[in-house]
């Protein structure tokens, strides 16, 4: 069952993000990285309000120090991939959330070992974490610049394959979520009481502190939103590896674990508050 859900999560992720690329034009991706204040908002939420927050939620609970490291490593990781389809499917800002996401991962093995060094844990090699950070967004970006490429060069083609593509994808991003929760529950059990009220504020908190400072920030509705997608989802693959791969701590990963099965129902909220026209008055998926 482990082997299936290994092979399947990376094949739909493939197929989510062809469906999201054939939908996105290379301009408005480029407006997104142009927008500075969107951008720098979001960059500053994920990279010092997500790690600040959770050294804030630690120290409150009194977490050991495992723990609390732990809990920095999630807020420290990249954004996850799947936040760009989150992204979509919660009216947000398309453009915006893929720049977000490639910019978190290609600086994480800059930005991670800070924060752990902060922190007072032996930086991991940045080598390795570049290795596993580039592996796991180029499964994203790959079928993402072709979905691109042909909305570019072929917009009525484009257009045929998403409409094919989108009942599918959105049936994938599902299985998804079950599948995450599948694997990851009957860890998330066994460590829930350990952790897991640290975890769960960080999961709440996350969105919330997002929200803030996208209206503090005067961002649209869909931006907001988006801020609130990137600030969510986490790359716990990239957590969990950390810990276990490249410190040797395995006590580190136990609020990835958790926050793995969290971040889902924090995103399935997201998308029902958008559906909803939650966080403000009702809007469409904004492209800048």
């Amino acid at each position: 069952m482990s082997s299936l859900i290994q092979i399947f999560l990376p094949a739909a992720m493939m197929v989510l993000m062809l469906a999201l690329g054939l939908r996105l034009r290379p301009s408005e991706l480029g407006r997104a990285f142009r927008n500075l204040r969107a951008y720098g908002t979001g960059l500053a939420v994920q990279l010092i309000g997500l790690p600040l927050l959770a050294f804030g939620i630690a120290k409150a609970l009194d977490l050991s120090a495992p723990l609390t490291l732990g809990l920095m490593l999630v807020a420290a990781s990249p954004g996850g991939v799947t936040s760009n389809y989150v992204a979509l499917l919660a009216r947000g800002s398309v453009g915006l959330s893929v720049a977000m996401t490639l910019t978190t991962s290609l600086i994480a093995p800059l930005s991670l070992p800070l924060v752990l060094v902060t922190a007072g844990v032996a930086a991991p090699d940045p080598a390795q974490l570049w290795k596993i950070s580039m592996g796991m967004t180029t499964v994203a970006l790959v079928p993402l610049l072709i979905g691109i490429a042909l909305c570019w060069l072929w917009p009525l083609g484009a257009e045929r394959a998403r409409r094919l593509l989108d009942p599918l994808a959105k049936a994938l991003f599902a299985l998804m979520v079950l599948a995450t929760f599948a694997q990851n529950w009957g860890a998330m059990r066994e460590a829930f009481a350990e952790a897991g009220l640290a975890v769960t504020l960080l999961a709440i908190g996350a969105p919330l502190l997002a929200l803030g400072a996208g209206r503090g920030a005067g961002l649209s509705l869909p931006q907001i939103r988006t801020v609130m997608t990137e600030a969510s989802l986490q790359n716990v693959a990239i957590t969990i590896f950390v810990a276990t791969q490249l410190l040797g701590m395995p006590a580190l990963a136990i609020p990835g674990l958790i926050y793995a099965v969290l971040m889902n129902v924090v995103a399935l909220a997201l998308i029902g508050q958008a559906q909803l026209g939650g966080f403000g008055p009702s809007a469409q998926t904004h492209r800048g």
